[in-house]
């Protein structure tokens, strides 16, 4: 497959192009591709659609990618907007503007300074969120070591909003949950917890958790 993958695809104006294999891919202008399409560099600046599914060993968004459906990744860097129409899955990911997959999402690390929308599980290694710009949003949230804090000392502070939140260590500011899961908790200021349940420590420096049990 490697010896087919020598095709570039440059996009400076408005076009549609075929999906396939490419080496390269530029968007600076306004691009849509008709189908499935793998690459081994994708750079973003404009704003693309990818009608189907996208495998991109390294991708960096600054304007604004919809994929239609699934994108597994090896490198993210996302400056811009990108939207998932299904599932995501990459190595490591960084986020400085704003991630929504519409479905569930796995990563070995993603690091946020900005806002990200999973309607489904986020599974991570490494999760570390500084809300910044937009609320973020996810299901579940599922990882080793989960850190979210809010340091917007010039805007509106964000927040960030899951149904359960389960890992080994966390660390929450400004989160909303019903139930968080760990072995080490500390939950920070700006939480609406209903339940924590810990294995080992719990540190609470905010009174609205409902109820706190060691398991």
């Amino acid at each position: 497959m490697g010896g087919e993958r020598t095709k570039r695809l440059k996009v400076i104006g408005e076009g549609t192009y075929p999906g396939g294999d490419y080496e390269k891919v530029k968007v600076t202008g306004q691009g849509k591709v008709s189908g499935d399409i793998r690459a081994v560099e994708t750079k973003v600046t404009g704003e693309g659609h990818v009608k189907g599914k996208a495998a991109i060993n390294q991708l960096k968004v600054t304007g604004k990618l919809t994929i239609d459906e699934e994108l597994s990744s090896n490198e993210l860097n996302i400056i811009g907007e990108l939207n998932v129409g299904s599932s995501l899955k990459a190595n490591t990911g960084t986020v400085r503007g704003f991630l929504n997959s519409l479905g569930n999402a796995e990563l070995e690390k993603l690091h946020v300074k900005g806002g990200v929308n999973i309607n489904g599980l986020l599974n991570v290694g490494e999760l570390i969120i500084n809300l910044q710009g937009a609320p973020s949003k996810a299901v579940e949230i599922g990882g080793e070591m989960i850190k979210v804090k809010c340091r917007s000392f010039f805007s509106r502070p964000q927040t960030l909003q899951a149904e359960l939140i389960e890992g080994d260590s966390i660390y929450l500011e400004n989160t909303t949950a019903k139930m968080v899961r760990g072995s080490n908790v500390e939950i920070g200021p700006g939480c609406h917890i209903e339940k924590v349940e810990y294995r080992s420590t719990f540190i609470n420096k905010d009174k609205t958790i409902l109820e706190a049990k060691k398991i």
